[in-house]
């Protein structure tokens, strides 16, 4: 058996405070009696293992498996990272949507004309309070569970499992969320035929975000048809764009996920709604300040030596959200379609 690091140090820190009540009563000092607890319990864990089985380790320590989901929860170089983190307002695993703030307006000489107060920034787009979603991964079974905590790469192993699954999840809920649902004044879907240009919609949705006045923070998610349609129309973009994950000024990523339009509506569809025939994958643009993503608690589930399973079955649930900030009225998507 294998004792990390981690694990060691726990042990270390619980044999302490168990000395200070054993130690006055023995008549010894603290550091003595923590020292000899210690020892006593690391040796008799690597050469009779068994006897900590179903008693002195009953438990899982629980910090130490949370605490590898809720470590970079979602990988760098994905798409969903661009978006605002706005973890700093959930409490209780509500997000307060109206204190992640809104753009003022500016008033010129307001008070050589006015004496009363200045006028509040109106958040009528902005929904005041969310509650987080709950994802819950699937059960996952293991041979004792207890042995696998104490080798950091087992349950690293294990941990990177159910946190690989909830990250996948969140991308398609994000994919989805941040496409538009429609075209509209704030929205633009454009739809392409089969010899239509897809660099030319980049462009034609680029101008309508630089319409609204949006210049920075543009992103877009290909699908691999469009993605492999812009390597046939332009080689050398395709390969710039492969070196510098950038267009035009638009950061660029590829997803096999991307949401579902109606063939015939132009219609975003439902979340998880099967692909009919008619039916088209869009690439989609955002804003990054215009999205968002958070995080609430984690709590883990572990089931040890179930009897009908017959083995210890482990499972996550991480309270989590993304969506667009103007939940009410969102603004600067686009898709092509």
């Amino acid at each position: 058996m294998k004792l990390s690091l981690k694990a060691l140090s726990i042990n270390v820190f619980l044999a302490f405070v168990a000395s200070l009540f054993i130690a006055p009563a023995l008549g010894a000092s603290v550091p003595v009696v923590a020292t000899a607890i210690v020892a006593t319990s690391t040796v008799a864990q690597y050469i009779a293992p068994d006897l900590f089985r179903g008693i002195a380790m009953e438990g899982l320590q629980t910090e130490v498996w949370v605490a590898g989901i809720k470590e970079n929860p979602i990988p760098n170089d994905s798409f969903v990272y661009q978006s605002v983190d706005l973890s700093q307002y959930v409490e209780n695993n509500k997000l307060h949507l109206a204190e992640a703030g809104v753009e003022p307006g500016v008033h010129e000489d307001y008070f050589a004309s006015s004496s009363s107060a200045l006028p509040v920034a109106t958040i009528d787009d902005i929904a005041n309070e969310v509650v987080l979603k709950t994802y819950s991964t699937e059960q996952t079974l293991h041979r004792e569970l207890q042995e696998v905590e104490l080798s950091y790469d087992k349950r690293s192993s294990v941990i990177q499992r159910h946190r690989v699954s909830l990250a996948k999840n969140l991308g398609k809920r994000a994919a989805w969320a941040w496409a538009p649902q429609k075209d509209n004044e704030w929205n633009k879907v454009l739809t392409l035929a089969s010899n239509d240009s897809v660099i030319d919609a980049i462009i034609d949705l680029k101008q309508f975000m630089e319409e609204k006045d949006i210049v920075e923070g543009v992103n877009i998610c290909f699908t691999p048809e469009h993605f492999a349609r812009i390597r046939k129309e332009d080689k050398r973009l395709y390969k710039d764009i492969m070196n510098e994950k950038q267009m035009y000024g638009i950061k660029v990523f590829q997803y096999s996920q991307n949401p579902l339009y109606d063939g015939t509506t132009k219609e975003k569809k439902p979340f998880g709604a099967v692909k009919a025939s008619t039916d088209k994958r869009a690439s989609f643009m955002w804003v990054t300040n215009e999205v968002f993503r958070c995080f609430g608690d984690v709590k883990m589930y572990a089931t040890l030596r179930d009897a009908g399973l017959q083995a210890d079955a482990l499972s996550f649930a991480q309270r989590a959200l993304v969506g667009v900030i103007r939940a009410k009225t969102p603004k600067f998507l686009g898709a092509i379609l």
